[in-house]
């Protein structure tokens, strides 16, 4: 093949291999997403190809040159000494996981509606009568709650609240792994889970604390049920994922979908964790409830920031190689 034609054919590769570069002398490979990555690691194989073929048919020309010094450089990246685990734990956290809350936003938002429909029934039937909690609240919530008095007696919130946190965690990983059921035993925990917010909720307002109830719940819980809609969206995935496997096996589908579900529930551990510090920190202060809910409107702005913002640089490369 003669020299011109073979750079005709393959400038393109060499171009795009050379744009890449470009980019990631200003933040290495860690700001490439996967496809990206993948396209740049083939492109680079293509180009050592490209590189021995030149040395052996054309000797040390301008074309030979060009592809060593684009090679050395590519090869300055690919081989640099693994990323630290915490570069690699903020990097997933700041680019991978609001990528993925973005791509997966339907099973998430799915999660949510399944959650609040639980919620609006135990809520409203409570409200109708404080009798009807029993039929959606455990018995001892019930017992602290004094409900066998016709919803009056003492509320103690602070029980409430540790007890809403740690069942929030059990739920949320619970939703996840029961997504092998095909969804439905992550439904039924998002139900149930539902019922418990809205019938506490719907007593807490029968026994005039309800405000006291929502300054207590939200400042922690904005996080801690996005959390469990985001765990919850994992178990949904999987469990579409045997029932609707697409052009794949099962197997292959649910493999698939099992590994952005994990990612997923682990991105929501550090959501936990900081629900934890303020339900430790900031629940407890002797401030009032006004501020306590401003305080949770905070949380919720910060969050749909994080969601809707971090990493909206990431593009697709629609390089064809």
């Amino acid at each position: 093949m003669k020299e011109d034609r073979f750079i005709q054919e393959n400038s393109k590769t060499w171009k795009y291999l050379e744009i890449t570069l470009a980019r990631l002398k200003n933040g290495g490979l860690g700001q490439l997403e996967g496809n990206e990555l993948n396209d740049f690691i083939t492109a680079y194989n293509r180009v050592c190809g490209h590189l021995s073929y030149s040395r052996t048919y054309y000797g040390n020309t301008g074309t030979t040159g060009y592809l060593n010094r684009l090679i050395a450089s590519a090869h300055s990246f690919i081989y640099l000494p693994k990323t630290s685990s915490l570069r690699r734990l903020k990097l997933f956290l700041l680019k991978d996981f609001p990528l993925l809350l973005r791509q997966y936003k339907t099973y998430i938002v799915l999660s949510f509606l399944i959650f609040l429909l639980g919620s609006a029934v135990s809520f409203i039937y409570t409200m109708m009568s404080p009798d009807n909690a029993a039929a959606f609240l455990p018995q001892e919530i019930l017992n602290s709650m004094g409900s066998g008095e016709g919803g009056s007696g003492s509320w103690d919130g602070t029980v409430m609240s540790s007890y809403i946190f740690t069942n929030n965690i059990r739920v949320g990983l619970g939703a996840f792994a029961l997504g092998v059921t095909l969804g439905a035993g992550t439904a039924f925990l998002l139900v149930y889970n539902g019922f418990i917010l809205g019938g506490v909720g719907a007593m807490a307002y029968h026994s005039g604390a309800g405000l006291r109830f929502w300054s207590l719940i939200l400042p922690h819980g904005i996080l801690e049920l996005f959390a469990i809609f985001v765990c919850g969206a994992a178990g949904l995935m999987i469990g579409y994922s045997i029932i609707n496997p697409g052009v794949y096996t099962r197997k292959d589908s649910f493999i698939m979908k099992g590994k952005a579900a994990v990612k997923l529930v682990c991105g929501t551990i550090p959501v936990f964790v900081v629900a934890g510090l303020i339900e430790g920190y900031v629940t407890p202060l002797p401030v009032s409830e006004e501020l306590k809910l401003l305080f949770a409107f905070f949380t919720l702005t910060l969050l749909a920031f994080y969601i809707l913002f971090c990493n909206v640089r990431h593009r697709d490369s629609g390089i064809n190689l």
